[in-house]
């Protein structure tokens, strides 16, 4: 229940006592707090200001050991009985937490080993893109006229949309597409058009036409959260089913395609079960097919309910899709198309953009509202797009490799250790990923002293609001001292961000923790207590 809070326990590890302000009942289970732990008083987030910057200011690498106060002693060892849970002594766990304000290293632990940063490798496209695009940065998309208007209302030629990388026209980001489209649509309008008397051509050779990045899994390639990059993207390149139950047990599934507009095939395959069964359903689609197969099964619906569910899975052209959504739009308007739906690519004919006349453009959110969509609720084909754009933007080559470089030069012209980062992707979703959990706290310390900390903050999933923290450490004093990324795979849990301790100190905290063979949910929880005690901590 939001806002509960439970009193801080405790018992006495060896002979050390362990101090946490409140728990959870099930964490108590894994960690025995001590009856005392002292009271602590829930804060207000903090944001202080940074440190005054010296010339040539550098990180100072302090190891722990070195430092002698007894508040950190005891944080070390807090820290060192949360890892003995025997529950993950088989994974592998990575963390390292440091000061923002003086470099300073609180706690390391295998921090200088690989691990796969699954979503965390968000904030690494994040700096780039705010070095490298600046966070006022906009996408413009453009519609052009090729042909000519005659009286009547008849206009003979194509309509081409040319796209840009603009992820933002979806309900993720408060930008339909629709409301998109209504901008192209009054343009028409406005000239009296009333007929199109040629073809809408989709063009996205913005970017290569690689759609799915190095090491993503095949059988993601159905899932909403794994769909095709493409320099065109509307609704996040997915359709909409919803599954409803037959009449009685047995009876096959009704399955309608909303906004498909012809772009999949469904083969049904799910069946009608009883009101007490739990709805199983399961997708699958091969490599570069438009045809969804759906197995499973859907419970008839109770007196309450009318049943259904919904499902989103990618389209296999994204560029197509956003003509064809364009062409039901200018249909639902009374404007008729006469020619075909297709991408540039299918039209084959070069396209010179400097002869034709502009219609209308589209200009997105600036990059910092694009980000904080991205990382609060960890948006991959946002991330992916972003990478893509920056390689684009500063080379001319719109490709998952030269983003990664870029990627790379970010990290060393800032003096942060690039051979740390092995790049594929732009979101995480790659498994062949890899960085260490120190490279990810110094890139959370180079942030917090640039001048883009207010926009990375802001875009950070905190406890307690919307994104991916949402349901996580309430009615604890972390509940108002996290903004933190997470990164979750199967078998992977990660962690990464700033924690605000009593005394205001801004610490960069990452837990990284592969190779699970137990619920995520026990990683999170020792990503929560340790969370729970950083903010506990008063160097007084």
């Amino acid at each position: 229940m939001r806002g509960a809070r439970c009193r801080g326990i405790g018992c006495i590890a060896g002979t050390h006592q362990i101090s946490i302000p409140c728990c959870k009942g099930s964490m108590a289970r894994n960690v025995a707090w001590c009856i005392a732990g002292i009271v602590c008083i829930v804060q207000l987030w903090a944001q202080p200001q940074p440190a005054p910057q010296r010339k040539n200011d550098s990180l100072r690498h302090r190891e722990a050991t070195a430092v002698v106060r007894s508040p950190i002693r005891e944080l070390q060892a807090d820290l060192d009985a949360l890892l003995k849970n025997r529950e993950l002594a088989a994974a592998h766990i990575g963390i390292c937490i440091l000061s923002t304000e003086t470099g300073e290293y609180l706690f390391r632990f295998n921090d200088g080993k690989a691990f796969v940063p699954a979503s965390l490798l968000k904030l690494f496209t994040t700096a780039a893109a705010l070095e490298l695009l600046g966070p006022d940065f906009r996408f413009t998309t453009r519609v052009y006229l090729d042909g000519r208007i005659r009286q009547g209302g008849d206009f003979e030629g194509n309509i081409i949309i040319r796209g840009s990388g603009d992820p933002t026209w979806s309900e993720s980001f408060g930008t339909p597409f629709d409301s998109v489209f209504a901008v192209w649509i009054r343009a028409l309008d406005s000239l009296g058009i009333t007929t199109i008397k040629g073809n809408i051509i989709a063009d996205d050779s913005y970017f290569d036409a690689v759609r799915y990045g190095p090491g993503w899994m095949w059988d993601d390639f159905v899932m909403p959260y794994s769909p095709p990059v493409s320099a065109l993207a509307a609704n996040d390149n997915c359709v909409q089913l919803l599954i409803r139950p037959g009449a009685d047990v047995g009876d096959p599934a009704t399955v309608s395609v909303l906004n498909g507009n012809g772009m999949i095939k469904i083969v049904n395959d799910v069946r009608t079960t009883a009101i007490d069964h739990t709805p199983e359903l399961i997708p699958y689609r091969d490599f570069g097919s438009s045809t969804i197969e759906l197995h499973g099964t859907i419970p008839l619906p109770t007196n309450t309910s009318e049943g259904g569910l919904n499902l989103s899975v990618p389209v296999e052209n994204p560029a197509a899709y956003v003509a064809a959504l364009f062409r039901d739009a200018l249909d639902r308007h009374r404007i008729r198309v006469r020619g075909s739906v297709m991408t540039a690519t299918d039209w084959g004919e070069p396209i010179l953009y400097s002869r034709l006349p502009v219609l209308a453009e589209y200009t997105s959110i600036p990059l910092r509202q694009i980000l904080t969509v991205m990382n609060r609720t960890s948006h991959n084909l946002c991330a992916e797009m972003l990478l893509k754009t920056i390689a684009k933007e500063n080379s001319g080559s719109g490709s998952f490799a030269a983003g990664t470089e870029y990627v790379s030069s970010v990290l060393q012209r800032n003096g942060l250790p690039s051979e740390e980062l092995s790049m594929s992707d732009g979101s995480g979703l790659s498994r062949l990923n890899l960085c260490t959990p120190s490279l990810v706290a110094r890139l959370l310390w180079h942030l917090w002293r640039s001048r883009f900390r207010n926009d990375v903050l802001s875009s950070l999933p905190r406890p307690g609001e919307p994104g991916t923290l949402r349901t996580r450490m309430i009615g604890t004093l972390a509940e108002r001292s996290v903004a933190a990324k997470t990164g979750t795979l199967n078998n992977v849990s990660n962690l990464a961000g700033y924690v605000t301790t009593r005394d205001g100190e801004v610490l960069s905290v990452v837990i990284m923790t592969n190779h699970l063979l137990v619920p995520e949910s026990v990683a999170r929880n020792l990503q929560d207590l340790i969370c729970m005690r950083l903010a506990s901590l008063t160097r007084r």
